[in-house]
Formats: structure tokens, sequence, C-alpha cells
């Protein structure tokens, strides 16, 4: 008794660290991934939307993982749910292999789909609709295998291969294989029964891609997006057809074999992680998703502390200077792409991830014709074509830009959800909730109507400024373009035109351009005092000619006192045609 309750424990063991592990994974090195998943879903409670999931194969597994995934909008949300899917799917093929094969290490085998399913979930587009629908599988597998009676079993397989794909989608193809294998010992009638399931599934997309309007290629992965999902229900084939093997030919004795496969196991987790797993875009996300909970001082220390050289990066890094009055100070203290870290363009060379940010900045300097472009496009382009996060920035624009109507509707949609209803009721319910958005932006927005280019975004900064001259992050971001584009003679009359008269002191990046300037039109000391450059700029100014001079523009020496201002800059900076995502 003693004996069986360790073998039991030890059993269980495995699967519990491999969860506990799983959840440390995606808690602490690996959360905003699981974040945005959420964010470009928006899951409705609406019997219109549920019905709706019965337009395409694998309702069942689509809206049970979609249904979860809005979970991930918590902070451990998303790690509990994975873990405990990874549980359950090792349970499930544990019962299986335990019924088919009798493996004595069955335990360790049952790890495989599992430790798959892990890798995949590392993938951006990786959805939990493909772990659901594995769990489906898995459980009808479990049962059909203890159905005893072959004639009650061959009818149930028939019947479950025909309805499978409506159920699961593309992972139960993997289904008939499934039974060909575990009836590969019981005789040749079973053998044949299985080939011919085996045919039937294959050719089901097939037969049924047109009434779900899908290509023959989508109709065989969805609710999958590419051959890599198919890894799923493969690894449970193998689990279960190596055991068969290895107790046929006596390769699964006792002895090292556990150790030897528990390693194997180990290695391919590991590696998987390693070659799947994307820690450069992570760095990204947090940036992205700490800029969309509103959080620029999080975003500021993240930065700070990667040091990427990052045009997405830099971009989120610029908009949490720009809200946090630090533009200008801190331009140059992280990595610039000349003016491609300023604005993210919304052309159909970008990335989908690109596409669904790029309506933050114009959202920041109030232009919010520009951003509720961005923002349709972001969520049409966004895997699942539905993105709550789009969903909210449309409400906040159509808010702003007075249209109530258009407001509501968006805001009516996000009643309909979990976790955003009470951001909606907020701004729908309260009269006060509206006007305080809307006097918060409206002092920036354009006030009247104007045709402009797609991606005429210095145009558009002009207007703004144009407009309001205190809409400081408009005007700080049209400067800026100008210093890094080491276009001097437009940033001096600009800044002459706009902001000289204010209040603010002159911002370092600001005055060392402008002396650059003076300097090239060998302006008079008076001409220089109007500007207020502190005197102790104008000597480092003059030491850094002298210096420049000395040295034929010796960039390593200059380096070293000069790296982070704008003359260092305007002699050395390299301009970029490109920015790497």
């Amino acid at each position: 008794m003693q004996n069986g309750n360790n073998t039991k424990i030890n059993e269980l063991a495995k699967p519990v660290i491999l969860a506990l592990t799983s959840f440390l994974f995606f808690q602490l090195y690996y959360p905003y991934h699981l974040f945005l998943k959420e964010q470009v879903q928006l899951f409705l409670f609406s019997s219109d939307y549920f019905f709706s999931y019965f337009k395409k194969p694998g309702w069942l597994a689509c809206y049970t993982g979609d249904f979860l995934t809005q979970f991930f909008y918590l902070r451990s949300g998303g790690p509990i749910i994975i873990s405990f899917l990874l549980f359950l799917e090792w349970a499930l093929c544990f019962f299986l292999l335990k019924k088919i094969t009798g493996s004595p290490v069955a335990s360790l085998w049952a790890l495989l789909p599992a430790i798959t399913d892990w890798i995949l979930y590392s993938s951006l587009i990786h959805r939990v609709a493909l772990s659901t629908g594995l769990i489906i599988f898995l459980v009808i597998a479990c049962f059909y295998f203890s159905i005893s009676a072959i004639r009650i079993r061959t009818a149930f397989g028939i019947i479950l291969t025909l309805t499978g794909y409506w159920l699961a989608g593309s992972l139960f193809f993997f289904f008939p294989a499934l039974i060909l294998t575990g009836e590969w010992t019981k005789g040749s009638s079973s053998q044949i029964t299985g080939i011919i399931l085996v045919a039937l599934s294959l050719a089901l997309p097939a037969l049924m891609r047109i009434n779900y309007l899908l290509t023959l290629p989508q109709a065989y992965f969805y609710p999958g997006t590419s051959l890599k999902d198919m890894f799923l229900p493969a690894a449970v084939i193998i689990c279960v057809l190596l055991p068969i093997i290895l107790i046929k030919y006596k390769f699964n004795r006792p002895g090292l074999f556990p150790l030897y496969l528990s390693i194997g196991l180990f290695i391919l987790l590991i590696t998987g992680i390693w070659q799947n797993a994307n820690f450069r875009l992570e760095k990204i996300l947090s940036l992205d998703s700490e800029t969309y909970f509103s959080h620029p001082g999080r975003v500021i220390k993240l930065s700070e502390k990667y040091r990427m050289n990052n045009r997405m990066a830099t971009y989120f890094t610029n908009m949490a200077l720009a809200k946090t009055g630090q533009l200008p100070q801190r331009l140059l203290d992280f990595y610039q792409p000349a003016s491609l870290g300023l604005i993210l363009p919304v052309t159909p060379d970008e990335g989908w991830l690109s596409v669904l940010s790029s309506n933050e900045l114009f959202f920041l300097i109030g232009d919010m014709n520009f951003a509720q472009h961005s923002a349709m496009l972001g969520n049409t382009f966004s895997p699942e074509q539905r993105s709550s996060r789009m969903i909210r920035r449309l409400a906040e624009i159509n808010l702003i830009n007075g249209d109530k109507p258009a407001a509501e509707k968006y805001l009516r949609l996000l009643e309909q959800t979990l976790f955003h209803r009470q951001w909606a009721k907020k701004l729908f319910c309260t009269p006060k909730q509206f006007s305080e958005l809307e006097t918060e932006k409206q002092t920036c927005i354009n006030s009247p109507d104007t045709l402009l280019q797609a991606n005429d975004y210095l145009t558009s900064l002009h207007f703004l400024v144009e407009q309001n001259p205190d809409n400081m992050p408009a005007l700080d971001y049209l400067l800026c373009y100008y210093l890094l584009q080491k276009n001097l003679e437009s940033f001096k009359k600009t800044y002459d035109r706009y902001a000289l008269a204010s209040n603010r002191p002159i911002p370092t990046v600001y005055s060392q351009a402008i002396l650059i300037q003076l300097f090239r039109e060998q302006a008079s000391p008076d001409q220089l005092k109007k500007y207020k450059i502190p005197q102790q700029e104008i000597s480092r100014f003059a030491l850094y000619t002298k210096q420049y001079g000395q040295t034929g523009g010796n960039m390593d020496i200059l380096k070293k006192n000069f790296g982070k201002t704008y003359w260092f800059y305007y002699h050395f900076a390299t301009m970029k045609t490109k920015g790497g995502t």
C-alpha cells in the first residue's frame, strides 16, 4: 500500500512541477505576451456573439478558449490558466496512455503534449483555443477507449469523426489516427476501421471549407494559423505510439530509461523555449502594455533598464517622455533612429503589431483623425479583427470629437465584456466622466476639418501647433522631428514662432541645436541673448567646438564628454532609412 501511494505521489509530482514552473515563467519572465493576447480579443456576453462562433469550425474550442483568454487581463490570470490547462492535458494523456499502452512510465510520456503546448505559448499568436481543442480531443479519446464493446466503440468513433471538426477544428484530424494507433494490436478489422476514419477526417475540411468561407490551408489549420499549431495533436500521437513500439521491442524496461526520458523531455522544453520565445519582443511589449495602462514612469524605467536599439522601443519611450514633459530634456538619453522613433507609420509594409500601436501617439498629440484611422486599421489587422484595446480607443476618440452616438456604440459593446464593463459604465453613465475626458483633449485637437494625405504627419504636427501653440506634446514632437532630421533651419524657425515666447526654460537639447544654427548664421550676441541659453551651455559649446577642431573630429575622443549632446548627434549620427521592429 505504501509503495502504491509513493508511486502516485511520484507520478503527480511531475505535472505539478511542470505547472508551477510554467506559472513562474509566464508570471515573471513572459507576462506581456499574455496581456496582448487579451488586448487583441473582444469577448462579449451576448447571444449574437455566441452564435457567431458557428460560422467557423471548432466552435466549442474557440468559444471556450476565448472565454478563458479574457482573464489574461488580470496580472496572474494568464499564468494561472495556462498552468491549469497544461496540468489538465497531462492528466488526460496519462489516463489515455494507461488505457492504451499500460506503460510504466506513462506519467513521463504524458508530459510531451503539455511541454509542446508550453513551447507554443511562447508565440504571440498561439491561441488558447488550440489548448481547449486539444483537451476536447483528449476527453473524447479517453471516453472512446473506455468503451469495451467493439461495435459501440466503432460507431462512437465514426460519429465523433464526423462531428469532431465542428467541435474542435483541425486538431480533431488526429482522432482517427489515435484510434488507428490505439487499435494497432487489436486485429485487422480495427485497423481497417481506423484507416477509413483517417481518410474521412482528412476529407472533411476540404468538403466543408466553402460553408465556413475558408481557404484550403485555413480549413486544415483552423483555429490555428500555421503548420506549427499541428504539433499539439501530433505530440499526443507520438506519446502513444512510441511507448507501444518500445514495449513491443522491449526497450521500455525499468532502470535508467525513466532518467533518459526525463532528460530528453527537459532538453526539449529548454530548447523549444529558447528557439520559440522572443524575449526581445517581450521587452517591447512591456513598453507597449505599460503605455496602454497609462504608466509613463514605468515605461521610462523599463527603457532605462533595457537600453534597446529598436525603433518601436524608442517610439514608446519618446511618448512616455512627452507625457511627463521630459522629451526635449532626455531625447538623446535613448537610442534615436532619426525621426523613425517618433511616429510609427501606417503603411502596407508595417506589421500588425506596429499598426496596432500607432494610434497611441496621435491620441497623445491630439490628432483624432489620424488616431481614429490608425485604431480602425489596428482593429482590422489584429489577429482576430476584434480588439478590446482598439474599441476602447475608438470610444475615447469619438467622445472627444463630440460624436456621442458613435462613442455610445463602442461603449455598449464594452459593457458586454467582463473586465471592460466598469470602464465603459464609468464613461457611459457619468456625464462628469464625459466632460473630463473631453476637456482634457479638446484644447489639443484640431478644430476645423482638414484633408491630409495618409502618413502626412509633419503637416499634421504643424497644423496642431498652429491651432494651439500650448499643445506641448505636439510642439515638442515637431521640434524633435526637425532635430532628429538635422533640419536646423526649420527647427529654429519653428522654435522662434511657437516656443520662444513661452515661459518654459529652454530645454538643453534645444539650446544645443540653436547654438549650432546661430553659429552657422554668424549671429550677433544680441541675437543669442533672446534665447536665454545658460552661460554654462554656451561655454560647453565653445569647448566642444575647440576639441572638435583639435582632434580633427575624432568621434571616440569626443564621445567621452559629449556623447549625449546634440552636437555629437549632429556630427556623427547616421541617418536611418528603415527602423527595426
